[in-house]
């Protein structure tokens, strides 16, 4: 299977944001849905089957592209939920029982509590029995056979039995699924979907030579589209993990292709009166040193900012191979351009423009300037590598980090610093090492001469003399769901358990919030640390969602509402208040996502989703979907909070 086949993500972004969602037909919706789950673009085909149900609510297909794009997304449980009251309308055919079990095995993989992940296992397998049975048995005892529905449903109460140790049924059915396979694969042999379970197949009755055979086979399929390998490697890594033979996972592994989702950050072009890093005229030997790396780490999905340099040399070798390219810029586009592209001299600009025309997406840490907050770099350099982890998620993969890089630490938002996170989270980066590469350009006569003037250009970085008013901050809102239902002469004892409440737990936080601020039921608080954040949104869930409060509520809870984003604010101080107070967009951005929160949740922005994904291992998400924000503020995607393994 070549991985480095033309993508079409960018072309599917754009068809989305053109498309006639108020008169379109169900399969039209279905089709771009299809074709985003092809890609790995989880999310977005979620969003496109939503977007077709609330024309067509009834429509079976769009709700099961739902349920699968949420589980490939990583959020089981959301998708759980759709499909159980889908079938509560009567619908019971095997795909939707099938997707059902797949995200209930999802759970029972996901869950660290022993008790649920037996539950979750006991609900996967009736499901796929449904589905297997209720399809292979008529109401007078005979037997049918459709393989080329049952062979899913019947390969996966295999995969159940062998994880629950059950491993006799596991052989049973593992060897049904086999003949199935072969039985189709005499017709028709470019099945992609029929040949993996095969494999699966050999590989749980341990047939460990035949089972890597038929992958290889299945992997160089026309039709082996990256989000199909990524399920299927996801599942055997699962069961190879289960043998005592440690070398037969290591076999597996070495079986399959990856997405190759690769990070880059490094130098920029060196300006007059700075240290030697990266000189105009090496930029030939690091594109070729790029796409040396490329090509052995398999990169199709590529995610970087977009300086003159390292940046948008990488992007510009991604986009050539016929890979992704997603940028991420830390302020306003022309601010970036004066600050970190222009000083390159030369074509810069305009090579700058093509990337971001090129892209397959573009995103702002904030749409605001710069002023001189050196912080927004490394703010942007977080989120970028959280959606790299993010997409890795979903694919269920190790990103890479790629640096060109001196070795030395460098600035505030610098190489250094990238590659020092990554290393917390995931692997070594892949480093191109700066210094080897000027000592290979001193030895050239006559260095290679790259496109465009070769001189670079001294540019004095905007706010070089304004004092920055703003830093990066987590903005917490809270507000319980059932206040106006408490009795007036009661207002004295909701405030001591709910202020008193969240006063006790934020005692516990490691750091104090920076400010808080309260209003009846309403409560704002702002963090430097996110993770003090995230542990008091989940405890004050938790606090007053599973307390008993019967005296204040009908139902004996306080369900809280509780919104987070992350991102540069405004610190002023605050004449009403007498104390400084936080202001900006991303205040609002946070205040607006409160109001559409589910009772009893924890809603988060994209931004903080991509954090957690990187940085934040104890918490976990599932995607809510792209909500429209309260008081017109927008469409973004929201996520919810959850405990890892919960």
């Amino acid at each position: 299977m070549s991985q480095l086949a033309k993508r079409n993500t960018v072309s599917l972004r754009r068809e989305w944001r053109l498309f006639d969602r108020d008169h379109a037909k169900p399969e039209t919706f279905l089709k771009l849905c299809e074709r985003m789950i092809e890609v790995g673009e989880f999310l977005l085909a979620h969003d496109v089957a939503r977007a077709g149900l609330k024309n067509y609510s009834n429509n079976k297909a769009l709700a099961q592209k739902a349920a699968h794009a949420l589980c490939k997304a990583g959020s089981p449980f959301t998708a759980t939920q759709v499909l159980e009251e889908f079938i509560s309308t009567g619908v019971s055919d095997v795909e939707t029982q099938s997707l059902l079990a797949s995200a209930y095995k999802d759970l029972c993989e996901n869950t660290t509590d022993n008790s649920k992940k037996q539950q979750y296992a006991d609900l996967a397998i009736a499901r796929y029995e449904q589905a297997y049975f209720g399809k292979n048995f008529s109401g007078d005892g005979d037997t049918h056979t459709d393989a080329d529905n049952l062979y899913y449903p019947c390969i996966n109460i295999a995969f159940m039995h062998f994880v629950c140790m059950n491993y006799e049924k596991a052989r049973e059915y593992a060897g049904i699924a086999s003949q199935m396979c072969l039985s189709i694969l005499e017709q028709d042999e470019s099945n992609y979907w029929v040949r993996a379970t095969q494999a699966e197949a050999f590989l749980l009755l341990g047939r460990i030579d035949e089972a890597l055979d038929a992958y290889a086979l299945a992997v160089d399929l026309a039709s082996a589209k990256p989000s199909y390998v990524a399920s299927t490697r996801k599942q055997a890594l699962q069961i190879s993990s289960l043998y005592e033979d440690e070398s037969i996972r290591k076999r597996i592994v070495d079986a399959f292709p990856t997405l190759g989702i690769v990070a880059c950050s490094g130098h920029l072009i060196d300006t007059p009166g700075k240290s030697r890093r990266f000189p105009q005229e090496a930029e030939l030997i690091v594109r070729a040193k790029i796409e040396e790396k490329l090509d052995f780490m398999g990169a199709t999905c590529g995610y970087s900012s977009a300086a003159c340099g390292t940046d948008i040399i990488f992007l510009e070798a991604m986009y050539e191979r016929g890979g992704e390219t997603h940028v991420f810029l830390p302020f306003a586009k022309e601010e970036f351009i004066h600050t970190s592209v222009v000083r390159g001299g030369g074509d810069w600009v305009a090579r700058f423009e093509k990337v971001l025309d090129n892209a397959t997406s573009v995103h702002y840490v904030t749409n605001e300037g710069y002023y001189g907050d050196d912080t927004l770099f490394s703010f942007c350099n977080d989120v970028m590598l959280g959606f790299a982890a993010m997409r890795s998620r979903g694919l269920d993969e190790v990103p890479n980090l790629l640096l060109f890089w001196d070795g030395l630490k460098g600035q505030e938002g610098g190489t250094s610093q990238v590659a020092q996170s990554w290393k917390e989270t995931f692997t070594d980066p892949v480093v191109i090492n700066s210094r080897e590469v000027l000592e290979l350009l001193d030895q050239i006569e006559e260095p290679p001469i790259p496109k465009g003037d070769t001189k670079p250009i001294f540019v004095k970085s905007f706010g070089d003399s304004v004092t920055a008013l703003r830093s990066v901050k987590t903005m917490l809102f809270a507000d319980v769901e059932a206040f106006t239902r408490v009795k007036e002469e009661l207002t004295a004892q909701f405030v001591e358990v709910f202020h008193g409440g969240v006063a006790k737990m934020m005692k516990e936080l490691d750091c104090k919030p920076d400010f808080v601020n309260s209003w009846g039921d309403s409560f704002f608080a702002v963090f430097d640390d996110l993770n003090d954040a995230l542990n008091l949104a989940i405890n004050m869930r938790d606090f007053f969602g599973n307390g008993n409060w019967p005296e204040l509520s009908e139902t004996g809870n306080l369900d809280v509402r509780i919104s987070m984003h992350a991102g540069p604010v405004y610190e002023e101080f605050d004449p009403l208040l007498k104390k400084r107070n936080f202001f900006g967009r991303h205040v609002n951005q946070a205040a607006r996502i409160e109001p559409i929160v589910l009772p009893g949740s924890v809603f988060v922005s994209e931004t903080v989703a991509a954090l957690i994904s990187y940085r934040y291992g104890d918490f976990d998400f599932e995607y809510a979907g792209n909500l429209e924000l309260a008081k017109d503020f927008g469409s973004y995607p929201v996520y919810i909070l959850q405990r890892k393994g919960y």
